[in-house]
C-alpha cells in the first residue's frame, strides 16, 4: 500500500493488490481508456496495481486537473484540486473516477424521417378571400422545391392525399432532371392527377380528375390508392370541366375572363342546364345542371332569364355572389370515398387499408434514411389526415 514520508496509508499504489484495485482498474480500462491510455501502457483489469496501473493513473490524473469541463465536474463533486499526479490512488482520486457516469446510449436514428411542406392550403373560395386551388397547388409545389433545394442528393419518399396529389405532381414537375434519380418512391391518396392507366397498385377506372397526371418518369414508383365511389382519382365525362372551373376560381378579372370564354362551350351549358347531355353516363346526367344558378347570374337577362352574356368586367362584378354558388357544386364532388382511405371497411390492397399499404410500400423499397415528404390535402395542414397517417405508421423504425 501507499505510504506518506511518516508512513501513513495514504492510498493505493504499485504492488497493492485487492478489489479497491480492480475497481480502479475497470474505471481507467473501461471509462477513461482515451485520456488513461490504457491499452497503450497495457493495464489489465485483475487485482494487481503494476507500473501499468501507475503510469495511467499519472495521465488520467493530469487530464483531469487540465480540463475546464472534468474540472468543472470534480468541483461539483466537492473534489479537491489539483489532484496528485504521482500514480497513487489516494482518496481524492478514487472518488473522481469512481464518480464517472457513462454517457447515455447514442439514441437510435430515424430509419424514415419527416419533411412537412406548409402553405396556405385554403382555396375553392372558402372562405371568400382564398386564393385559388391552381395558385395553392403551385405555392405547395414551390416550397416543396425549396426544402428539397437544400438537401439534394437524399432520397425522399412524397406522399400527398387529394389537393397534396397535385401539389405532388407540380413539385416532381419542376424537380431538376438530375434530382429525379433521389425519389425513390411517391404515394397519394384520392389523386387528381391519376394517369388513365392507373399506378403499381393497378388500373382505376377513369383518370384523375385534374387531367395532369403524374410524370412519366415516375410511374415506375408511383402508387397511389382509389376508393370506389371517389371521383378525384376515377373522374368521367363533365366532371373535368367542374373541376377545373372549380380549381381557378378566385376574386380576379382572370377568372372572370375564363369563364366568359367556357360560357359559349357545350360542356358548360350542359353544367349549367342550357341544354341536356348527350352522354349516357348516369353521372354526366346527374351533373346537368348543377351550375344552374350560374346562367341567369352571367347574363343580362332578368332573374331567372337568360340574356347575352355579359362582358369580363360585368362578370367580374358577378363574382362575390357566384362563390357560393361555385362552393357548393363542390359538394357533388367531394364523395364520402375520399375520406375512407384509413377505414377497416375499404381493406382493398393485399387485406390492409391504404395507409397501412402505403407504410408497407415504404419499408420494402425505401432505403434507411428516406425523408418523407408530406402534401396535405385542402384545408388542412401536413400533419393531419392520410399522408401523415402514413408516415406514422413508419416513425417509429429506426436505423
Amino acid at each position: 500500500m501507499a505510504h506518506d514520508d511518516q508512513g501513513k496509508w495514504i492510498g493505493y499504489g504499485e504492488g497493492d493488490r485487492g478489489p479497491e484495485v480492480t475497481k480502479i482498474e475497470r474505471r481507467l480500462a473501461l471509462a477513461y481508456p482515451k485520456n488513461s491510455h490504457a491499452a497503450e501502457y497495457g493495464v489489465q483489469v485483475d487485482d494487481y496495481f503494476d507500473q501499468a496501473t501507475e503510469l495511467a493513473l499519472r495521465e488520467l490524473t493530469m487530464f483531469m486537473n487540465a480540463d475546464p469541463r472534468e474540472r468543472e465536474r470534480l468541483m461539483k463533486l466537492k473534489v479537491k484540486l489539483p489532484m496528485r499526479t504521482d500514480g497513487v490512488a489516494d482518496l481524492n482520486v478514487r472518488t473522481a473516477i469512481g464518480a464517472y457516469v457513462p454517457p447515455p446510449p447514442v439514441a437510435p436514428r430515424q430509419k424514415y424521417p419527416c419533411q412537412g411542406v406548409w402553405a396556405d392550403s385554403r382555396a375553392f373560395l372558402n372562405p371568400p378571400d382564398a386564393h385559388s386551388f391552381e395558385k395553392a397547388t403551385n405555392d405547395f409545389a414551390n416550397e416543396g422545391f425549396r426544402l428539397y433545394e437544400g438537401m439534394v442528393g437524399r432520397p425522399i419518399w412524397v406522399l400527398g392525399y387529394s389537393m397534396g396529389g397535385t401539389s405532388v405532381q407540380k413539385f416532381l414537375t419542376r424537380l431538376r432532371p438530375e434530382w429525379r434519380q433521389h425519389v425513390v418512391g411517391v404515394s397519394t391518396f384520392g389523386d387528381p392527377c391519376m394517369p388513365a392507366e392507373g399506378s403499381l397498385n393497378g388500373d382505376t377506372t377513369g383518370e384523375g380528375i385534374s387531367r395532369t397526371p403524374q410524370p412519366t418518369w415516375v410511374r415506375d414508383r408511383y402508387w397511389s390508392y382509389a376508393i370506389p365511389g371517389d371521383w378525384y382519382p376515377q373522374a368521367r365525362g363533365l366532371l373535368f370541366l367542374l373541376y377545373k372551373i372549380l380549381t381557378k376560381a378566385e376574386l380576379t378579372l382572370d377568372f372572370a375572363s375564363y369563364l366568359f370564354t367556357q360560357f359559349p362551350s357545350d360542356a358548360m351549358q350542359e353544367l349549367m342546364g342550357q341544354k341536356p347531355t348527350s352522354s349516357s353516363n348516369p353521372l354526366d346526367q346527374a351533373l346537368n345542371g348543377v351550375l344552374a344558378p350560374l346562367a341567369g347570374m352571367m347574363t343580362s337577362g332578368p332573374l331567372g332569364v337568360i340574356g347575352s352574356l355579359l362582358t369580363p368586367f360585368g362578370l367580374m362584378a358577378q363574382l362575390p355572389n357566384l362563390v357560393y354558388l361555385l362552393f357548393d357544386a363542390i359538394k357533388f364532388i367531394a364523395t364520402n370515398a375520399h375520406g375512407q382511405y384509413a377505414d377497416p371497411a375499404q381493406a382493398n390492397w393485399d387485406g390492409m387499408v391504404a395507409v397501412d399499404h402505403a407504410a408497407q410500400m415504404i419499408r420494402e423499397h425505401a432505403p434507411g434514411g428516406a425523408t418523407c415528404f408530406l402534401f396535405p390535402g385542402t384545408w388542412s395542414n401536413w400533419d393531419q389526415l392520410f399522408q401523415f397517417d402514413t408516415w406514422v405508421r413508419v416513425s417509429g423504425d429506426t436505423l
